[in-house]
């Protein structure tokens, strides 16, 4: 038996920092092929090794909403046992606002 969490993202912030985040998101074909874990803390240069982040999953769908007051990135990961969601708060393009519990 597989042992896979499926997590879903809505993720609001600053018009910038939710644009970047999916501009690298759509840079890296989102919804073309999946986006590994490990291949999007590369791309931000995350030592996630050294850190201890996991990085065992990947992005298989994204959305981008925007309207006059809001921006919304929607997102869905696939990953081992739990969410990886470490991965994220250490993401440069990420203000503080945008992954916080």
């Amino acid at each position: 038996m597989a042992n896979q969490a499926t997590t879903t993202y809505k993720v609001t912030g600053t018009r910038k920092a939710v644009n970047n985040l999916w501009n690298t998101f759509q840079s890296m074909e989102v919804n073309n092929k999946n986006i590994w874990l490990s291949d999007l803390a590369k791309h931000y240069g995350i030592d996630y090794e050294a850190k201890q982040i996991c990085v065992r999953g990947h992005i298989y769908w994204a959305e981008y909403e925007e309207d006059e007051d809001v921006c919304l990135l929607s997102f869905e990961t696939e990953t081992a046992w739990d969410a990886c969601n470490d991965i994220f708060f250490e993401n440069p393009d990420a203000s503080p606002d945008i992954f916080s519990c």
